[in-house]
Order: C-alpha cells, then sequence, then structure tokens
C-alpha cells in the first residue's frame, strides 16, 4: 500500500515540481530491430514526460531504491542527495566526500559512495554517519603497483562490492566491506585489428614496445540484478561488446550484442528490461538474453526541447518510468511508457519466464501496432510450438528468421508426417518396383522404346546435343575429354557458353530453392540477382583471363578457345547437382546439416578436381607445373580485382572533380 501511495505522490510532483509540461511531442525516432537484422523506423516506446531542474551541480550517478526513493551523486556540490517526490529531503558526507561519482543503496539503506576526487570508498549508514572509508587494498594479488582509481559501485547480496577502477584492464575490482581485495571480475578481452597484426608481423620488438600496447579496454560502468547477474558497459571499445552480463562465476552471458561504444550508465529492472545510456542521448533498452527492443532518444544541440539529453551520466527505471540525470543540465529527464511499450514488455516477461502461450496475445497485439516487430514473431513462433502447432510455428520462425527454431519446429512436423504417410509411401514404393520390372520384362520381349532409341540417336547429331552428351563423359574419363578439347574433336564455344549460362542460373536458382534452414538469406527479399550475376560472370572472365595469360608466360599449349572451353566442362559438377541438393536441403534439419555440407563439399571438390585436371591436360604440365600454374592464377585474379578497385576509385574522385568544376562554371556562368 506505502508503494502505491509513494508512486501516485511521485507522478503528482512531476507536474508540480517542473516548469516543463507534459506530453510534448516527441523530438526523436525509435528504432526496433526487424527482418534482417536491420534497424526500422516503429512507433514510439517512450515518450517525453517531464524534465525536473534540481539543486544540484554536475551529478554523476544516480540510484532508486524499490521505494522509489532517489539518491544522487551531486558531484560539484560534494555530497550525496536524496528525494521523494523529487524534492531533497536529505543531504550526507557534506564532511566526507570531496568528488562524489558513484552510489549504490543496498535494502538497509546503507549508501556504498565511490568518492573520485580522494580514490577512495565511502561507506554509510541510513542516517548518513560514517560506517567504513577505505582506499587502494593492500594485498599483493592486487598488484603493488597498480593504480586505484574507483569511478562506479555496486554490491550483491552478500555484500560484495563490484568497484569499477578506471584503466583496470584486469575488469572490476571485487572487495569486501572492510575493503580487502577478493579478486578481479568480468575483465573483457582485448581485440586485434589487422593493422595491429601486420605491425606485429613487420616490427621488431623494440618498436613494438615503443607504441603498440593492445589491452582489454576498462568496464566504464555497472550494475547488478537481484539475481546477482552482473551488467557491465565498456566505451570506446567494439559495438557489438559494449554490453556484457556476467554470472556469478564470471562467465558472460550476452552474445555480442549491438550497442553504443559511448555508453555511460546501464540499469536492470526486477522485471528483467535492461535500459542504457550513451553520450550521444540515445536510450538502448534489451530483454534478459540481449535482443535489442528500441532504441531511441536525441541529443540538444542548443533547442531545449523536452526529452533530448546534452550530457547524461547515469539512467534508472521505476515502475512504467526511465529517469536519465544530465550532468550539464543538473536535471532529470524522465520517459514515460507507451501504451505499444508496454505490449512488448509485458509479451517479454512472460516470455523470458516461460510462459509462451500466455505471452502470445501480447505479441499479436504488438503486430498489430507493426507488422516488422521480429521478436513478436520469434515469441508467437515459441508459443505455437508448445502447442504443438507445428505449421504456425513454422511460418512464424521464418518470419523470425529463426533458422534453429524452424528446424525444430520441421523435426517434429516431418515425424507427424512420416507416422501418417510411411506406410502408404512403403507400399507404392514397392508397387512401382513390381511395375518397373514388369514393363522391363515385356519391353525386352516387344522392344516398346526401340523408336525413343532411334529418335535420341537421331537428335545427338545435332551439334550442341552432341556436345550435351560428351559433358557426362568427363565422370569417367576427364582426362581423354579435355584431350579431344585440345585437338578441336569435341566441344564447341557456343556450348562453353551455355554452361556459363547454366552456371549463373543455377546459382540464382539455388538461392531460393535452398532451404530456409540452410539459406545463407534469411529473407528472399535480401537476394541481389543483379549482384550474384556480376560476381559469376566476374569470376569466370577473371579465371579464363589470368589463366590464359599464365600459361603463356609458362609455356602452356593451351589456346584462347581451349582454357574457355575446357574451364566450362569443368564446371559440370556443379551445374547438375547443386540444384538437387538445393532441393533436398528443403526436408533436412540441422540434425542433418551433415549430409547437405558434405554433399556440396562433395560437388566443390570435384569442381576445384576438374580445373586441375582441365589445366595439366589443355596445357600439357606436369603435376608440379600444374600446381604452380594455378597459384600463380589465383594470384593473378586477386591483382586484377585489386587494379580494378584502384581504378573504380581513381575513376570516381575524377568523377567528382570534373562535376565540381562543371557546378563552380555554371554558378560563375
Amino acid at each position: 500500500m506505502m508503494k502505491k501511495i509513494i508512486y501516485i505522490f511521485l507522478l503528482a510532483s512531476i507536474f508540480a515540481v517542473t516548469a516543463i509540461n507534459v506530453q510534448a511531442e516527441s523530438p526523436y525516432t525509435t528504432w526496433a530491430l526487424g527482418p534482417g537484422q536491420r534497424f526500422f523506423m516503429t512507433q514510439d516506446a517512450y515518450l517525453p514526460h517531464a524534465e525536473i531542474d534540481l539543486d544540484i551541480s554536475s551529478p554523476e550517478d544516480m540510484y532508486i531504491t524499490s521505494e522509489g526513493v532517489m539518491y544522487i551523486a551531486d558531484t560539484g556540490n560534494h555530497r550525496i542527495v536524496k528525494l521523494e517526490n523529487f524534492q531533497i529531503i536529505a543531504t550526507y558526507g557534506e564532511d566526507v566526500l570531496t568528488g562524489p561519482t558513484g552510489i549504490y543503496v543496498d535494502e538497509d539503506g546503507m549508501m556504498y559512495i565511490v568518492d573520485a576526487k580522494s580514490n577512495t570508498i565511502v561507506i554509510l549508514d541510513q542516517d548518513g554517519n560514517l560506517v567504513k572509508q577505505f582506499g587502494r587494498p593492500e594485498e599483493p594479488l592486487f598488484g603493488r603497483s597498480r593504480e586505484f582509481l574507483p569511478r562506479k559501485i555496486a554490491v550483491d547480496a552478500r555484500k560484495n562490492l563490484y568497484v569499477i577502477s578506471e584503466g583496470s584492464v584486469n575488469g572490476i575490482v571485487q572487495m569486501n566491506t572492510n575493503g580487502n581485495f577478493i579478486g578481479y571480475f568480468g575483465a573483457n578481452t582485448a581485440t586485434m585489428s589487422l593493422k595491429m597484426v601486420l605491425q606485429r608481423l613487420f616490427l621488431t620488438q623494440e618498436q613494438l614496445d615503443q607504441f603498440i600496447k593492445n589491452e582489454a579496454a576498462s568496464p566504464a560502468n555497472i550494475t547488478i540484478d537481484h539475481q546477482s547477474m552482473v551488467y557491465t558497459i565498456t566505451a570506446g571499445t567494439s559495438n557489438g561488446r559494449s554490453i556484457r552480463k556476467f554470472t556469478v562465476s564470471g562467465l558472460n552471458k550476452f552474445p555480442d550484442t549491438f550497442g553504443s561504444n559511448t555508453f555511460r550508465d546501464i540499469d536492470v529492472s526486477e522485471e528483467g528490461l535492461v535500459v542504457a545510456v550513451d553520450a550521444t542521448g540515445m536510450i538502448w533498452e534489451y530483454d534478459l538474453n540481449g535482443m535489442i527492443l528500441f532504441v531511441f532518444g536525441a541529443q540538444d544541440r542548443g533547442e531545449q526541447r523536452l526529452g533530448t539529453l546534452r550530457n547524461p551520466s547515469a539512467i534508472e527505471r521505476y515502475q512504467e518510468y526511465i529517469y536519465v540525470l544530465d550532468r550539464d543540465k543538473n536535471a532529470i529527464v524522465v520517459f514515460e511508457t507507451t501504451a505499444f511499450a508496454r505490449q512488448v514488455h509485458f509479451g517479454v516477461r512472460l516470455y523470458m519466464e516461460g510462459f509462451y502461450s500466455e505471452a502470445k496475445p501480447y505479441f499479436e497485439r504488438v503486430l498489430n501496432y507493426n507488422g516488422s516487430f521480429i521478436m513478436a514473431y520469434q515469441a508467437i513462433a515459441e508459443a505455437y510450438y508448445k502447442e504443438r502447432s507445428y505449421t504456425n510455428a513454422l511460418e512464424n520462425y521464418r518470419y523470425a528468421e529463426d533458422q534453429s527454431g524452424y528446424s525444430q519446429a520441421f523435426w517434429e512436423l516431418r515425424n507427424v508426417v512420416l507416422q501418417q504417410y510411411l506406410t502408404s509411401a512403403i507400399i507404392g514404393l514397392v508397387g512401382l518396383s513390381v511395375a518397373n520390372g514388369v514393363f522391363k520384362h515385356f519391353e525386352r520381349r516387344y522392344k516398346w522404346l526401340d523408336p525413343v532409341r532411334r529418335w535420341l540417336k537421331d537428335i545427338q547429331r545435332i551439334k550442341l546435343i552432341d556436345d550435351f552428351v560428351f559433358m557426362f563423359r568427363f565422370i569417367k574419363q576427364p582426362a581423354d575429354s579435355f584431350y579431344y578439347i585440345k585437338k578441336k574433336l569435341r566441344g564447341s564455344l557456343a556450348f562453353a557458353g551455355i554452361i556459363y549460362l547454366w552456371v549463373i542460373v543455377v546459382r540464382v536458382l539455388s538461392l531460393y530453392l535452398t532451404g530456409f534452414i540452410f539459406n545463407p538469406f534469411a529473407s528472399l527479399s535480401d537476394i541481389r540477382v543483379e549482384n550474384e550475376i556480376i560476381t559469376v560472370l566476374l569470376l569466370i572472365f577473371i579465371w579464363n583471363a589470368a589463366n590464359y595469360l599464365v600459361s603463356t608466360i609458362s609455356d602452356g599449349e593451351g589456346r584462347v578457345r581451349d582454357v574457355v572451353i575446357g574451364s566450362a566442362y569443368s564446371l559440370f559438377p556443379y551445374a547438375l547437382f547443386v540444384l538437387p541438393i538445393a532441393l533436398i536441403s528443403n526436408v533436412l534439419s540441422l540434425n542433418e546439416i551433415f549430409i547437405y555440407s558434405f554433399s556440396l563439399n562433395i560437388v566443390w571438390f570435384w569442381t576445384g578436381l576438374m580445373l586441375i585436371i582441365m589445366v595439366k591436360e589443355i596445357h600439357n604440365y606436369s603435376f608440379a607445373e600444374t600446381v604452380r600454374n594455378i597459384l600463380v592464377t589465383i594470384f593473378t585474379m586477386g591483382l586484377f580485382v585489386l587494379t580494378g578497385y584502384i581504378l573504380y576509385v581513381l575513376f570516381n574522385q575524377l568523377y567528382d572533380f570534373l562535376s565540381a568544376v562543371l557546378q563552380e562554371i555554371r554558378l560563375r556562368g
């Protein structure tokens, strides 16, 4: 009851304290994750509600208790302020603190404060009395020469302190309430750029020591949820690794999750919703698995519009509101959850707890708001799967671009179909086999197919038909077949062109016909047919040109005609077998990925082997000369691509220069 009363007073005070009214037009766009893992604009998840000016100076941190009581690290005034209904009701630490930058309050009202100016941890009781104050740990395991520069703090249920120490590449400093060092926790991993790799290859150790120091970035802020899971943010690192979720054992539970490399603060609600704010004023919301729900916000560039942020330093969620502390404004900016976001949140909470069927109606309503909200499809698919409605599950898994979930549902649906029709299928196959045997028996006696055989023999006299039949000779006698091409006995440039066209068609069709589980494109709309055609054409042209040029220099006997035709016939495994493999992939699950991968690898190996035999026979090389020729050909192909790219860049620059000159002439004319 008391919580409800406090909450009512809190809402009422927003209108009373601030001079800025509510329900102003949103100054930002809200983004959500959609098909193809791309961001799309969606309805507002949060609306700017109020901006509360406070009697504070350059605040660096904020904490809201489960009762809605706010504590702010009033850095500029060297104190901690306590607020109820956005009114300062108490101040603490004026006689102890010199520059507080981090604050955490436990269930007993104990305040754990980071005083950055003195590099100490200060513990105050609920009345503001000093309980403990300590600085750098003295334990040898901490490191005798390592600095202790505390900036932020969090405390778990066992009263273990997790301190963000500026520049600590070993991770979070874990301490007890007496200031004793427990260990390091949740360290980031160092990344290696291509530039660093090249430098390590070509520079001496002295040079490396001089200017290269590849160390992991230090976490910038921290929070702990009610399960003692530790969340950290790291500024200046890659976007995919800027947010982490650690178990009590230090194991990261978040995959590479897209975020910002300028995160300032992070918070986790009791319901399991994660919010973080970055330096640009953007607010990021995730679920407990690291799935992005919403991204919104805008930077205040002098417009002073409600909902914009100038220099955010802390973020907290309480009930249906998000509170952002702005260091430059000395204010709290409040964002209110919309009806759309509430439906998402209700659904997410139930989904995270495993109540998939109960979550489904909420996500169905979410799709009524926005049909591109991909997480809704994921949750609905899970609900259908639990309800054994596998057909509906497959449809929604496809919309959600979840290949793993689709595979599970397909496995179950396939088992159901097999149980229903397997006996009938076996009987049918036996019947077809018997019928085939009977037909062959009577065909041998009455020669029913002789007219067909004579017709096939007659049409084989057509050159292109003969070239097509000749292709199958490569299966058993590839070396002799290439010899026939070299001596102009078989094959033609016309049919080589047909094979190349065939390969292009097969490439495009295979992308559309490959099963969803194995398709590199989660959505068929992402396929760019023109790009695929251009890529295949360029590879064919560059290979033929490079191989002929290299062979000419290295005493190869093959002519342009021989290389073009021989290369075309070498591609027959790809042309013949890739489409059947693509079709078969539609009846396989991830459990049979070996069948799909092995089949494709066989095709690629066979094609590569045919190219090797082609080079050897067409150019009359030894095995060693063949290997050398192919390696030099691949290198030459790389040079062609590099040269083409350089020319492309130069022509673009020339075009831009000429366009600028012409524009200048028009302006002056």
